[in-house]
């Protein structure tokens, strides 16, 4: 045994003392740990201190890509539940679905958001027939969207409207009862291989180096409307055609190989703003443009069509949602970072690129900085808006419903140009963001991020944060078929692109979280336009 002189043996007993007073503490304190729950859950743990922002963008980057539920989820949105027009039971359905993957993901405060609108409107069939000459041709076609019927089937002389001013409308007068009006000449159409559609941009491998050399430029989206460019003039053109007995108006479609468009809304605030609008078709490019050369030939030749449509508008207010859920912030949990898409789409395909691919990604974004266990110092809001393709109306509702958040809103960033990679961010002409965002968003340079530059764009939710000085911007897309899909049949499943998701879903759950951990919001300053000088 180990011999224990005097001075080891007092220091022993203090010792031994010291360790009985602490067991007896402990004692005292170990039922009250046991009992008490744990003060969150882990998706919502602070963030270890001192974490390495670079490592976090790693973790983020891997579980987009490893555990991804992007196509289970796009797969359901698109094939069980299908196309979400704004007021209907299928978009509610949506709003519904998505609140509960939220929850399911850990988000907090989830909840529907309800806003109105004042008509509803169901699609009816509609056909289009030439009758003279008598060659048997059935036109494919799809009724506006928000335009009534015909109320039965209708036969008029097909007649080519010139007129661009209120001023050339006076020759027509008098002459368009039960006509069926051609708006304008037929569009040109560019051939399917231009702009990027046949020969896809060179994406960047992991080194950042660019595969190929040819550099192809992403496109705008289609127009929403085509033919005269005056809202003036629409006004006056719509009453003017009313007013002449006017059966039925014709727009060319403006997309290839048969592909149809879409768009329209309600009028104003209320069902008697505006007037009632004219039954109005689209109708297939090439058979269009058919029916403009048999309506321009000399005289005595005639061009007469059949027409039919009933579509259903319903008597508002109907009811509409936006659906929300967040991550809490741990710091500042009043300062917000949103990123957002549109659960509403068009009718005539599945709305899965338009814009069912960003609703997706934004709820994949919001799996994954859950699943991290990171809480960022602001909350991370998502919000996946309604009625943006009548106007941007959810996320102006969202705006209004929320402006007393909007000083505290750092950043809005949206996902909604179809299925295509993420190739970079417009800044929307905000310089002073450029260098933090390129130092933020390091990362994703890896990924084919490359472009974060003063470029806008609009057409799409972020533009109602940017009418308040919010910072507010939609990522840039590879086109990806997007000008064929956008807004026609084609609008499916089989359009989705996984990878490409995948990469979106990074982009987006990198950009929010990093913003939100910015010391500061994100200054709003944008420089002011210089006034035009004269030229000497």
């Amino acid at each position: 045994m180990t011999r224990i002189d005097g001075s080891n043996l007092v220091f022993l007993r203090w010792s031994m003392a010291r360790r009985v007073a602490m067991l007896a503490a402990l004692a005292v304190l170990l039922p009250q740990v046991v009992a008490d729950p744990p003060a969150a859950p882990k998706t919502t743990a602070p963030a270890p201190s001192g974490l390495d922002p670079l490592a976090l963008d790693k973790q983020l980057i891997a579980e987009a890509k490893n555990g991804s539920q992007i196509m289970a989820n796009l797969t359901y949105l698109s094939d069980t539940i299908g196309p979400r027009l704004t007021g209907s039971a299928a978009l509610k359905e949506a709003n519904e679905w998505a609140a509960e993957k939220m929850r399911a993901y850990g988000l907090r405060n989830v909840h529907l958001e309800g806003w109105t609108i004042p008509v509803g409107w169901e699609r009816g069939r509609a056909s289009l027939r030439i009758v003279e000459p008598n060659n048997g041709r059935s036109l494919t076609v799809a009724a506006m969207g928000w335009t009534p019927g015909t109320k039965g089937k209708v036969t008029g002389e097909v007649v080519l409207l010139k007129a661009r001013s209120a001023a050339e409308l006076a020759p027509y007068k008098g002459k368009l009862k039960n006509a069926v009006v051609l708006r304008g000449e037929p569009t040109t159409i560019r051939p399917v291989t231009e702009n990027g559609f046949g020969s896809p941009r060179p994406r960047a491998d992991a080194k950042g180096d660019k595969k190929g050399d040819r550099k192809a430029e992403v496109p705008a989206p289609p127009r929403r409307e085509r033919g005269y460019p005056s809202p003036t003039f629409r006004r006056e053109l719509a009453e003017f055609l009313r007013t002449e007995g006017v059966a039925a108006l014709l727009m060319d479609a403006g997309k290839p190989h048969g592909l149809l468009n879409m768009t329209g809304a309600w009028r104003g605030d209320d069902r008697v703003s505006g007037g009632e609008p004219l039954p109005s078709l689209f109708v297939a490019h090439e058979h269009y443009a058919q029916l403009y050369r048999l309506a321009t030939r000399p005289a005595p030749a005639k061009t007469r069509v059949e027409v039919e449509i009933e579509n259903k508008l319903i008597p508002g207010p109907v009811a509409v949602y936006n659906t929300v859920g967040e991550i809490r912030g741990s710091e500042k949990p009043d300062e917000i970072v949103v990123l957002g898409a549109h659960l509403d789409s068009w009718d005539l395909g599945q709305g899965t690129t338009d814009n069912g691919t960003g609703s997706c990604v934004v709820l994949e974004a919001a799996r994954v900085l859950a699943k991290s266990g990171v809480r960022p110092r602001r909350t991370i809001r998502f919000v996946l808006f309604t009625g943006e393709e009548q106007g941007l109306h959810g996320s102006k509702e969202y705006v209004k419903r929320h402006k007393d958040e909007m000083a505290k809103t750092s950043m809005a960033l949206v996902h909604d140009t179809g299925t295509g990679r993420v190739l970079g961010i417009g800044l929307q002409g905000r310089e002073t963001l450029k260098p933090i965002m390129e130092k933020e968003l390091v990362s994703l340079k890896a990924l084919g991020v490359t472009e974060i530059d003063l470029r806008g764009m609009g057409g799409t939710d972020h533009l109602s944060f940017e009418k308040v000085n919010v910072p507010g911007f939609a990522v840039r897309q590879d086109p990806a078929e997007y000008r064929f899909s956008h807004h026609s049949q084609s609008d499916t499943l089989d359009k989705a692109r996984e990878p490409d998701l995948i990469q979106g879903t990074q982009v987006m759950a990198v950009a929010a979280l990093r913003v939100a951990n910015l010391p500061e919001l994100l200054p709003r300053e944008k420089p002011v336009p210089k006034p035009a000088t004269e030229k000497k």
